[in-house]
């Protein structure tokens, strides 16, 4: 579990790095942490979602469950965070 927990810090902090580096703003990556479902499916199952601000990816880890987050909730393009 700690490896686990590593590995994703270690990831989001190099992903920090990449979209600092100007990915474009409009394209969104999305990751499912353990990669056994997809996305949408994780979201909808009230997976926690990770965002890092600066950076186009937006990770879902369904092994850590809650309330289900809206599909829109990361298509705010007049709010900057």
């Amino acid at each position: 579990m700690k490896k686990l927990v590593l590995g994703c810090v270690m990831f989001l902090g190099a992903c920090e790095t990449g979209g600092a580096m100007g990915g474009s703003p409009g394209m969104q990556e999305h990751l499912v942490i353990g990669n056994r479902m997809t996305f949408e499916q994780c979201r909808a199952r009230g997976g926690l979602i990770i965002r890092d601000q600066g950076s186009p990816m937006v990770a879902c880890d369904p092994s850590v469950r809650g309330e289900p987050v809206p599909a829109d909730e990361f298509s705010h393009p007049t709010v900057q965070g």
